[in-house]
């Protein structure tokens, strides 16, 4: 749906404040989700061992290279085996010490480091305002966020948290608790996960690990979360909304977000575009009828004959 979105983000509520993107956390990123909309975007990557490429699809892009937390100020900073895994909290050791790959969490080194929150960094950059927030900071996701700016936080379309399932962090952010402080302006859209295998590496042959890769199911251990703001009437944020679905085709929610506006010739126009799609995969649907009954009543047959497909 590349026109839909291009209309949008050539509105001019966007061409006069370009989108505002921050990713904390961002070493190894690639930043896919935002290619769609990186050519009226601006892109704050935060992370303390960012790598400062030549991004050309970005608007603007705004390397920061600083540990961020809740608050200011000067803290222990715990590098581990995998970078991926240091964090300003200590990995507590009881909560995965048995689990396939714990030798990532293993602390190599502690480094005293200032930390920054985020409010700072945007008023440094100029940037009073901030569109799709991503934050990937291994245990102080919600202090980071809970510790932003009311009038910036509230505006916010689009909120990636990433906590965990299990306490590998002393201290760490509680998925409870996560949702029970966005739940005001936020409501929940998409969770994604991350796996691990819940084995003792050590109690593995060469052989085992190959046929737990294979055939063993990992467990789920952590979450990636996507918050949409539940507010509508600020076009700024329903805009960027309508992009979110359209990107996830989820077209009738889209729809459904946009019919109040119908008597707006740009709106109308946006309702046109999505419901030409709708038509495209009714087509489709009454093209492949004719397989999918025929799928059906063959399962039905082999089910009641004890046979499962």
């Amino acid at each position: 749906m590349k026109k839909i979105i291009n209309k949008i983000i050539n509105r001019k509520i966007f061409l006069k404040k370009p989108i505002v993107l921050i990713h904390i956390g961002s070493d190894g990123s690639n930043f896919s989700t935002w290619k769609k909309i990186a050519g009226n975007s601006i892109l704050i990557s935060v992370d303390p061992s960012i790598n400062k490429e030549k991004n050309k699809i970005f608007l603007k892009v705004n390397y920061v290279q600083k540990i961020i937390d809740g608050k200011n100020g000067v803290k222990t900073f715990h590098i581990t085996k995998d970078s991926h895994c240091s964090s300003l909290l200590e990995p507590k050791k009881t909560e995965y010490r048995w689990w396939y790959g714990a030798h990532r969490f293993k602390v190599v080194k502690k480094e005293e480091h200032k930390v920054s929150s985020l409010n700072p960094i945007l008023k440094n950059l100029n940037i009073s305002y901030v569109d799709w927030l991503v934050i990937d900071a291994q245990g102080v996701d919600l202090e980071i966020f809970k510790n932003l700016k009311k009038t910036i936080q509230s505006k916010i379309s689009i909120l990636d948290l990433e906590p965990g399932f299990f306490e590998f962090y002393k201290k760490a952010d509680n998925i409870s608790d996560v949702f029970d402080y966005t739940k005001n302006n936020f409501e929940f859209e998409n969770m994604t996960f991350g796996y691990n295998y819940k084995v003792n590496s050590k109690n593995l042959t060469k052989l085992d690990k190959k046929i737990l890769y294979r055939f063993n199911e990992p467990s789920k251990i952590y979450s990636n979360i996507t918050f949409v703001n539940k507010s509508n009437s600020d076009e700024r944020i329903r805009l960027l909304k309508i992009i979110y679905l359209i990107s996830n085709k989820k077209f009738f929610e889209a729809k459904n977000i946009l019919l109040p506006y119908k008597n707006i010739s740009f709106y109308r126009e946006l309702i046109k575009i999505i419901n030409s799609r709708i038509f495209l995969y009714k087509i489709m649907y009454f093209f492949f009828m004719p397989i999918y009954l025929f799928k059906k009543i063959l399962n039905r047959l082999l089910v009641n004959k004890g046979i499962r497909i």
